[in-house]
């Protein structure tokens, strides 16, 4: 049963001929009901979108937590990887650099005994240093033909497997005059002087050459420094020279 409805328009409403209340919200009820459904729909896809919306919001959160900590991983791997490179290039420059001064024909017996071969009769070399990547040679040539001698020394120094013959140089000539010295024998009144022959002082320099090993082990046997030989095929055994 209906609750009562309170009209109290109701006897105006029956001298202007209108219907009454009740039968004005009797024939609206169905109207009501259809817009309290729609409202109710509406207002359900409404918490339901706002739901989706929500749980769509957790979603992504956490997808971008995942990413922000595969990104952080990534980095990590990263910055690992580039301390083994560098690590690892630091260690192959060792190697080389332990290579080069094992395998250097700056410090070799080879190179010395490449210079006696190489020396002419009538040259004294005083000293032979490397300055980088030259060989310096300092000494005297004996006149007569001291000039012919200093020549002589620097094509056989251009012949050299040791050096690079384009840079093989006369850096320096100084010629010395001849002077006496006194001769004789203790006891005797007056010594006879003895005059030295004339010098000409010389400096030449030459870049040493970059040989492959397979050359500089077939030059290392033809001079005859066996321990370099050595050294050679015990570096190639390790891999650390082709």
């Amino acid at each position: 049963m209906s609750p009562p409805i309170l009209d109290l328009l109701r006897e105006r409403r029956k001298e202007l001929g209108q219907e009454s209340m009740v039968s004005a919200l009797q024939d609206r009820r169905p109207l009501l009901l259809r817009g309290a459904l729609i409202g109710a729909i509406v207002l359900g896809g409404s918490v339901l979108a706002t739901a989706l919306v929500f749980l769509r919001f957790q979603y992504v959160r956490m997808q971008t937590a995942q990413l922000t900590r595969f990104e952080a991983e990534s980095t990590q791997m990263q910055a690992e990887m580039a301390a083994s490179r560098a690590k690892l290039e630091q260690l192959a420059a060792t190697n080389r650099n332990l290579t080069e001064g094992l395998t250097t024909l700056r410090t070799s017996s080879a190179l010395l005994a490449d210079l006696q071969l190489r020396t002419p009769e009538g040259i004294q070399i005083q000293s032979a240093e490397a300055e980088g990547t030259n060989l310096v040679l300092k000494g005297q040539a004996l006149d007569p033909l001291a000039f012919a001698r200093i020549n002589a020394l620097q094509l056989e120094l251009s012949r050299s497997p040791l050096l690079n013959p384009k840079g093989v140089a006369l850096v320096k000539l100084e010629r010395v005059p001849p002077s006496e010295a006194p001769t004789g024998q203790a006891g005797t009144a007056a010594p006879t002087p003895t005059p030295t022959p004339a010098t000409v002082r010389f400096e030449l320099s030459g870049p040493f050459a970059t040989l492959p090993p397979a050359r500089q082990l077939s030059v290392m046997r033809q001079l005859g420094s066996e321990g370099m030989v050595r050294r050679l095929q015990l570096l190639q055994a390790e891999g650390l020279i082709p």
